[in-house]
């Protein structure tokens, strides 16, 4: 029951990946210089025929279009099985991002596999003169010189579209009715009712050359066979920018061929604050230097008596074997 569930939470980030990171990766590779930061494309303006394209936006963008901004999404994800075999599973995820027009950003992301103390898992990250800074759950954080703001940035949007991943595994189920306008943070707004649409069509399956491991097939299960039972939720986008201020998302999934098993996700993520009462971006005290070798691995290869050659012995070695 936690594999579907993990399935279930893995599957949305994979939808959250699946776009653009390709064509990104080619930029970097093709440049003149690799590890130049990568500037971020500006986004079409905003269709109110298309709301969902809200959902698309980077938060890079949403800056551009509103000045600085602080941001929080949270998820509960549960999964059930009736029967002889019965359980239940929750995992929850929390994400908090404070973003300033001028590029440096703050992410926050964790979560609780709901397995008890000491089982929840983050990534922290700090973009701020520049430099990248990150650190695990109950780990300092460190320098990252090389990453330049790529992996900062797709870190920090597998956050901010978090309606997206779920948006995507409704795929075409899912709709949005118009539902007048509204107010967010003194922003007029408008607003769009989430509903199922009424003749989903089927998701198609992806094409796979080679058997997946155990876990993959878990989650290719999913994907290939979720139906979308219910949904319901408001997205209110920002009249003048289109930004998403505020979407609340709820629904379930059962799966095709696993009986009895019922998925279910809430959903909730909204713009906190905006311009000058969003606070400055700054690099995190005592971050610690980059490592190439970590000195905990270093130490014990020292300890086995693997420790690097000195200079000039490998040639000598190599010399007298010539002989």
């Amino acid at each position: 029951m936690r594999r579907i569930a993990l399935a279930l939470l893995a599957a949305s980030l994979a939808a959250a990946c699946s776009g653009g990171s390709d064509e990104e990766g080619k930029r970097r590779v093709f440049s003149h210089d690799a590890r130049a930061p990568v500037p971020e494309a500006p986004a079409p303006r905003f269709d109110p025929a298309r709301p969902l394209d809200a959902l698309l936006l980077s938060a890079g963008e949403v800056a551009r279009r509103m000045g600085s901004f602080e941001w929080t999404g949270a998820a509960d994800w549960t999964v059930a099985k009736d029967g002889d075999d019965a359980g239940r599973v929750h995992i929850a995820e929390h994400h908090r991002l404070r973003q300033a027009a001028t590029g440096e950003f703050q992410l926050d992301a964790e979560v609780d596999p709901g397995q008890g103390p000491g089982s929840i898992t983050g990534k922290h990250v700090v973009y701020a003169g520049g430099v990248t800074f990150a650190h695990a759950e109950h780990a300092p954080f460190r320098a990252r010189p090389t990453d330049h703001g790529r992996d900062a940035r797709r870190f920090r949007d597998e956050s901010f579209q978090l309606a997206r991943s779920l948006a995507e595994l409704y795929g075409p189920a899912l709709e949005l009715v118009p539902e007048g306008e509204t107010t967010v943070l003194g922003r007029g707004a408008r607003r769009y009712r989430v509903a199922l649409a009424k003749a989903p069509a089927p998701s198609p399956s992806a094409a796979r050359t080679a058997a997946p491991d155990p876990d993959s097939a878990r989650h290719f299960a999913f994907l290939d066979g979720k139906l979308p039972s219910s949904v319901d939720g408001e997205l209110d986008v920002d009249a003048q920018t289109g930004i998403p201020l505020r979407v609340r998302l709820a629904g379930v999934f059962t799966v095709k061929d696993a009986p009895g098993v019922r998925a279910t996700v809430e959903l909730v993520a909204q713009v906190k604050a905006v311009g000058a009462q969003v606070a400055a971006v700054t690099p995190p005290a005592g971050a610690l230097p980059d490592v190439r070798k970590p000195p905990g691995v270093a130490g014990a290869l020292e300890a086995a008596g693997l420790k690097k050659k000195a200079e000039g012995e490998g040639e000598r070695e190599e010399d007298q074997d010539s002989e």
